[in-house]
């Protein structure tokens, strides 16, 4: 009978330490973090069984060769501390990066150092230049950004502060969350709109917003209880009234007091949008989106509209047709006046056109009717009002007071053009009353209206039937106005008691605790802040033009004691200033990034992009440029430490981990950091 042999026990090989030191491993070989048993090969981005014949075998394969001497081609570069020797040479790299980040493209690096050497080689300080892409994309990310970040968080430092909120789709489809932190900086004198960061969404829900945003604030640093205030668009998912991103801000997060701002620029964009949708004659829309479409993708038709416009007007040149867009706010009061002011012009060219093209015979019947004529020249008296009131709401300087008598005057001047004279008289009326119930019976709208129809031929049933269509546009206008801008009007109108005049003027009463109350000032508080409100007025101020100013000598107040007696009351008046109008500068954000990560950079990392995007914004806000902007010793000091290019803090303790691979065209993976300059 045979025994059976004893079945030898197997023990798996694990990864040992040594043999990272042995001179044909240590360049590529590292552990697995979370698989004792394997090893990872940095410049293939693969693993291996922990076993040295199989170590070895990878080693001989054609993919790690090829990995292996494009390494080797490169010398690797050791970083030196700044010194007496190399200091000009690191801030000359960090001025470089600068220039990249707020200019062009990171690849253009290469050339420009290598420009630089050849144009200035005797110069010392630019032969020791060590900086190409992959540096300079480790600069921009590792040192510059968290540097102007710093900055920012200094300038905020414990004050209360308000976000504007909106999202966005870039051109590799992901979904961002635009955040801009909104606050009085004490720095620049003045309430300052910083660009804070494009956060990736998961989920474009409320829910996952909130989650994105509470990120964002985390990772700077900022405290969800000094957030006052919101601006957002009207999106449902922003301002509903159950699960919207305000309510679960408010319930979920501790911010009962929080205050939702509706922009003002989209309310009137949704206003004039929802006003001609049912009450303006379609044939309007075709004529603005087709006029531009003629010209839009063929230069040769430009060019015989060109020949004709120079023939008829002594050679002058004509302004292209500009396209009306619904991303752009009331795109179309600037397409409906260069249409009017080339409107014979154009009629003529689609005369010469109308036989050989059914689109240019439609238009020219629609440009040869004067109805149309008389339309458009209604919109462009109307739209101009609302049109100012954007471009005031667009300001980011405007102050409060400015803003609310622009609401109020572009509110008055929409109603009046068909309310009955005495029909209402205060700010208030205007914003209740229902216009329907008070027609004029002979309305006004407007000089250029009225002065066109008394030139046209048209009969006067076809003047009334154009005349009622336009009234219809009008109080449809009005009564959207009236229902997207009240709460605007409330919290603009409580601001205004801290303007110059009404601080200090005699007799004030205490409706400043109503807004205190909002802004989640306690009891205690706001008595300090009564008794400091009634008691401003007793003081000689110097700065009494500029709402700003006069806060910040308030602020700056010391009486003989060397005690600021006004702290509450200036405290109350830079947060509330810090409050939103408009969605503005998340619009300029997007438009920013729009041009950053464009068709040529479309795999850039969100890291980069808002690396990119926060330098360029901070430059603009300190008025600073790449070559004007004085980088601090620490800084320069860091343009020349290892662990800023490997992204490995020494003051952190070490941590295996396993290389992940780029996905960032302007990115080197984190091994190439050390040798590719």
């Amino acid at each position: 009978m045979d025994v059976p042999l004893k079945k030898k026990t197997v023990y798996p090989q694990k990864y040992r330490k040594e043999w990272e030191t042995q001179e044909e491993f240590k360049m590529w070989l590292r552990p697995v973090s979370n698989d004792p048993t394997k090893a990872f090969c940095k410049f293939c981005h693969a693993e291996v069984y922990a076993r040295i014949g199989d170590i070895k075998k990878h080693k001989e394969t054609k993919k790690h060769k090829e990995k292996s001497d494009l390494v080797n081609k490169n010398k690797q570069l050791e970083f030196l501390p700044a010194s007496k020797d190399n200091t000009n040479s690191l801030k000359i790299e960090g001025t470089l990066a600068l220039f990249i980040a707020e200019h062009t493209s990171i690849q253009q690096i290469d050339h420009l150092t290598e420009a630089l050497k050849k144009c200035i080689s005797d110069s010392k300080s630019v032969m020791d230049i060590k900086m190409h892409r992959s540096k300079c994309s480790a600069v921009i990310k590792n040192v510059l950004a968290p540097h102007f970040k710093q900055k920012l968080l200094d300038d905020i430092d414990s004050q209360k502060y308000s976000l504007l909120l909106d999202e966005s789709t870039d051109l590799s489809v992901s979904k961002l969350l635009g955040v801009v932190i909104r606050y009085f900086s004490s720095t620049h004198k003045k309430v300052v709109s910083s660009f804070l960061a494009l956060q990736p969404l998961k989920t474009a829900d409320a829910r996952g917003i909130v989650t994105a945003l509470v990120n964002c604030l985390e990772e700077h640093s900022l405290p969800i209880k000094k957030l006052i205030g919101i601006g957002v668009d009207n999106a449902s998912v922003m301002t509903g009234i159950h699960n919207s991103v305000h309510t679960i801000l408010k319930t979920e997060y501790g911010l009962p007091n929080l205050i939702l701002v509706r922009c003002v620029c989209h309310s009137l964009q949704l206003a004039v949008s929802h006003a001609s949708e049912h009450t303006l004659p379609r044939n309007i829309e075709f004529l603005i989106r087709e006029t531009y479409n003629w010209f839009s993708h063929s230069p040769k038709r430009y060019e015989q509209y060109k020949d004709i416009y120079e023939t008829i007007n002594c050679g002058e040149k004509p302004l292209k047709i500009l396209r009306s867009c619904d991303t752009r706010w009331l795109s179309v009061e600037e397409t409906v006046t260069r249409i009017l002011s080339q409107w014979e012009e154009l009629k003529l060219l689609f005369s010469l056109h109308k036989d050989k093209c059914f689109t240019a015979d439609q238009l020219h019947s629609m440009y040869a009717d004067e109805k149309n004529l008389l339309y458009m020249n209604f919109l462009r008296s109307i739209l101009n009002d609302v049109q100012i009131g954007v471009k005031t709401f667009e300001s980011e300087n405007a102050n409060h007071v400015a803003l609310l008598n622009t609401l109020m005057t572009l509110l008055r001047s929409v109603c009046t053009r068909v309310l009955m004279p005495s029909a209402a008289t205060t700010d208030n009326d205007y914003l209740t009353i229902k216009i329907e119930a008070h027609l004029n019976p002979v309305p006004y709208l407007g000089y250029l209206f009225e002065t066109h129809a008394q030139k046209t031929s048209l009969t006067d049933d076809v003047i009334k039937a154009v005349r009622k269509r336009c009234i219809d546009f009008t109080v449809k206008l009005a009564k959207e106005i009236q229902q997207r801008l009240p709460s605007n009007y409330i919290i603009l109108e409580k601001m205004c008691l801290l303007s110059v005049d009404n601080t200090l003027r005699q007799g004030k009463d205490n409706r400043i605790a109503d807004l205190a109350k909002e802004l989640g000032f306690n009891d205690e508080a706001i008595d300090k802040l009564l008794q400091q409100w009634h008691g401003v007025n007793f003081v000689q101020w110097t700065a009494t033009r500029d709402v700003i100013d006069f806060w910040i000598e308030v602020r700056n107040y010391k009486n003989a004691a060397g005690i600021n007696t006004f702290q509450e009351l200036s405290d109350l008046a830079l947060s509330a200033m810090s409050l939103p109008h408009s969605n503005a500068e998340v619009e300029r954000a997007f438009s920013a990034m729009n041009i950053v990560k464009n068709k040529l950079r479309n795999k850039m990392a969100v890291n980069t992009l808002n690396s990119i995007l926060f330098i360029r914004n901070q430059l603009k806000i300190m008025k600073k440029t790449c070559y004007s902007y004085e980088l601090p010793s620490d800084v320069i000091s860091a343009v020349g430490k290892n662990w800023k290019y490997s992204k490995i803090d020494p003051s952190q303790p070490s941590t295996s981990v396993e290389p992940s691979p780029c996905q960032d065209d302007e990115e080197i993976p984190n091994e190439v950091f050390n040798v590719d300059f």
